[in-house]
Protein backbone atom coordinates (compact mmCIF):
# COMPACT_ATOMS: atom_id res chain seq x y z
CA UNK A 1 0.00 0.00 0.00
CA UNK A 2 2.78 2.41 0.71
CA UNK A 3 4.28 1.90 -2.85
CA UNK A 4 1.34 2.80 -4.23
CA UNK A 5 0.50 5.95 -2.46
CA UNK A 6 4.63 6.40 -3.25
CA UNK A 7 3.50 5.91 -6.86
CA UNK A 8 0.52 8.38 -6.73
CA UNK A 9 2.63 11.06 -4.90
CA UNK A 10 5.13 10.96 -7.05
CA UNK A 11 2.71 10.95 -10.39
CA UNK A 12 0.64 13.65 -8.84
CA UNK A 13 3.60 15.43 -8.04
CA UNK A 14 4.42 15.62 -11.74
CA UNK A 15 1.42 16.72 -13.16
CA UNK A 16 0.34 19.51 -10.61
CA UNK A 17 4.02 20.90 -11.82
CA UNK A 18 3.04 20.59 -15.53
CA UNK A 19 0.18 22.59 -15.46
CA UNK A 20 1.97 24.66 -12.95
CA UNK A 21 4.40 25.41 -15.71
CA UNK A 22 1.92 25.17 -18.66
CA UNK A 23 -1.74 25.87 -17.48
CA UNK A 24 -0.95 28.47 -14.90
CA UNK A 25 -0.18 31.50 -16.81
CA UNK A 26 -2.72 30.70 -19.37
CA UNK A 27 -5.45 31.36 -17.07
CA UNK A 28 -4.20 34.25 -15.13
CA UNK A 29 -6.28 37.07 -14.69
CA UNK A 30 -4.41 40.11 -14.00
CA UNK A 31 -1.40 39.29 -12.13
CA UNK A 32 -3.11 36.05 -10.03
CA UNK A 33 -3.00 32.71 -11.14
CA UNK A 34 -3.38 29.49 -9.62
CA UNK A 35 -0.55 28.16 -8.09
CA UNK A 36 -1.44 24.04 -8.38
CA UNK A 37 1.85 23.06 -6.47
CA UNK A 38 0.44 24.77 -3.17
CA UNK A 39 -2.29 23.56 -3.51
CA UNK A 40 -1.60 19.48 -4.47
CA UNK A 41 0.86 20.10 -1.07
CA UNK A 42 -1.82 20.94 1.40
CA UNK A 43 -4.12 18.90 -0.21
CA UNK A 44 -1.53 15.36 0.40
CA UNK A 45 -1.13 16.89 3.90
CA UNK A 46 -5.02 16.88 4.79
CA UNK A 47 -5.84 13.46 3.25
CA UNK A 48 -2.72 11.62 4.81
CA UNK A 49 -1.58 13.90 7.23
CA UNK A 50 0.07 10.72 9.60
CA UNK A 51 2.01 10.04 6.44
CA UNK A 52 2.51 13.31 4.98
CA UNK A 53 6.20 14.83 5.91
CA UNK A 54 8.79 17.79 4.86
CA UNK A 55 9.89 16.66 1.75
CA UNK A 56 6.74 16.78 -0.53
CA UNK A 57 6.27 20.67 0.59
CA UNK A 58 9.77 21.29 0.10
CA UNK A 59 10.18 20.12 -3.04
CA UNK A 60 7.09 21.77 -4.85
CA UNK A 61 7.85 24.87 -2.87
CA UNK A 62 11.46 24.79 -4.59
CA UNK A 63 10.31 24.31 -7.74
CA UNK A 64 7.92 26.95 -7.62
CA UNK A 65 10.75 28.95 -6.37
CA UNK A 66 13.08 27.77 -9.07
CA UNK A 67 9.90 28.52 -12.10
CA UNK A 68 8.95 31.80 -11.00
CA UNK A 69 10.48 35.38 -10.30
CA UNK A 70 10.43 35.34 -6.50
CA UNK A 71 13.17 34.34 -3.65
CA UNK A 72 14.57 30.99 -3.96
CA UNK A 73 13.46 29.14 -0.85
CA UNK A 74 10.39 31.36 -0.22
CA UNK A 75 7.68 28.93 -1.18
CA UNK A 76 9.42 26.21 0.03
CA UNK A 77 9.75 27.46 3.54
CA UNK A 78 6.02 28.47 3.63
CA UNK A 79 4.81 25.57 2.18
CA UNK A 80 6.60 23.10 4.57
CA UNK A 81 4.92 25.19 7.22
CA UNK A 82 1.60 25.47 5.96
CA UNK A 83 2.00 21.84 5.17
CA UNK A 84 2.61 21.26 9.02
CA UNK A 85 -0.31 23.02 10.26
CA UNK A 86 -3.16 21.39 7.60
CA UNK A 87 -1.66 18.06 8.80
CA UNK A 88 -1.84 18.66 12.62
CA UNK A 89 -4.86 20.58 12.74
CA UNK A 90 -6.56 18.10 10.74
CA UNK A 91 -5.42 15.41 12.91
CA UNK A 92 -6.95 17.42 15.82
CA UNK A 93 -9.80 19.02 14.22
CA UNK A 94 -11.19 16.28 11.95
CA UNK A 95 -14.75 14.87 12.44
CA UNK A 96 -15.46 12.96 9.94
CA UNK A 97 -17.62 15.71 7.27
CA UNK A 98 -16.35 17.66 4.67
CA UNK A 99 -16.49 20.94 6.11
CA UNK A 100 -13.48 20.66 8.04
CA UNK A 101 -10.65 19.52 5.38
CA UNK A 102 -11.78 22.28 3.45
CA UNK A 103 -11.63 24.87 5.91
CA UNK A 104 -8.52 23.77 6.73
CA UNK A 105 -7.45 24.15 2.95
CA UNK A 106 -8.93 27.67 2.71
CA UNK A 107 -6.92 28.42 5.80
CA UNK A 108 -3.97 27.19 4.67
CA UNK A 109 -3.92 28.30 1.50
CA UNK A 110 -5.07 32.09 2.63
CA UNK A 111 -2.16 32.23 4.97
CA UNK A 112 0.46 30.74 2.59
CA UNK A 113 -0.19 33.65 -0.07
CA UNK A 114 -0.83 36.25 2.21
CA UNK A 115 2.66 35.54 3.98
CA UNK A 116 4.12 34.94 0.30
CA UNK A 117 2.90 38.34 -0.63
CA UNK A 118 4.83 39.72 2.70
CA UNK A 119 7.54 38.04 1.75
CA UNK A 120 7.71 39.32 -1.95
CA UNK A 121 7.25 42.94 -0.16
CA UNK A 122 9.90 42.52 1.97
CA UNK A 123 12.08 41.99 -1.06
CA UNK A 124 11.38 44.64 -2.35
CA UNK A 125 8.44 44.48 -4.34
CA UNK A 126 6.99 48.06 -4.90
CA UNK A 127 3.47 47.83 -3.44
CA UNK A 128 1.49 48.83 -0.40
CA UNK A 129 -0.06 46.00 1.70
CA UNK A 130 -3.60 46.74 0.82
CA UNK A 131 -2.88 46.15 -2.77
CA UNK A 132 -1.17 43.58 -2.37
CA UNK A 133 -3.40 41.82 -0.20
CA UNK A 134 -6.28 42.59 -2.40
CA UNK A 135 -4.48 42.16 -5.95
CA UNK A 136 -2.33 39.30 -5.11
CA UNK A 137 -3.16 37.29 -2.04
CA UNK A 138 -6.94 36.96 -2.28
CA UNK A 139 -7.18 36.68 -5.81
CA UNK A 140 -4.27 33.71 -5.74
CA UNK A 141 -5.97 32.09 -2.61
CA UNK A 142 -9.58 31.88 -4.30
CA UNK A 143 -7.83 30.08 -7.13
CA UNK A 144 -6.08 27.60 -5.22
CA UNK A 145 -9.11 26.90 -3.45
CA UNK A 146 -11.01 25.95 -6.84
CA UNK A 147 -7.94 24.06 -7.38
CA UNK A 148 -7.93 22.46 -3.99
CA UNK A 149 -11.72 21.33 -3.92
CA UNK A 150 -11.02 19.52 -7.18
CA UNK A 151 -7.81 17.58 -5.91
CA UNK A 152 -9.19 16.68 -2.63
CA UNK A 153 -11.62 14.44 -3.92
CA UNK A 154 -9.13 13.29 -6.29
CA UNK A 155 -6.90 12.38 -3.55
CA UNK A 156 -9.10 10.61 -1.35
CA UNK A 157 -9.96 8.89 -3.87
CA UNK A 158 -6.70 7.48 -4.62
CA UNK A 159 -4.90 7.96 -1.68
CA UNK A 160 -7.43 7.03 1.05
CA UNK A 161 -9.46 4.73 -1.00
CA UNK A 162 -12.21 7.00 -0.88
CA UNK A 163 -12.82 7.88 2.41
CA UNK A 164 -10.77 9.46 5.66
CA UNK A 165 -12.14 7.64 8.12
CA UNK A 166 -9.61 6.59 10.78
CA UNK A 167 -12.20 4.61 13.00
CA UNK A 168 -13.62 5.67 16.08
CA UNK A 169 -11.26 8.23 18.56
CA UNK A 170 -11.56 10.81 21.56
CA UNK A 171 -9.92 13.75 21.12
CA UNK A 172 -7.08 14.52 22.67
CA UNK A 173 -4.82 17.56 22.51
CA UNK A 174 -1.30 16.29 21.26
Amino acid sequence: MAEKNNFVLVIGAIVAFVLQIALAPAIALFSAQPNFLLAYAIVVAIVIPNEAGPVLPFVMGLLYDLTGTGPVGGMALLLVIACFIASRVFSLMDNDTLFMPLAIFVACALLAELAYGMLLMACGLAANPVEALVTRALPCALYDCAVGLVLYFVMVRLLAGGTQDRGLRTPKLR
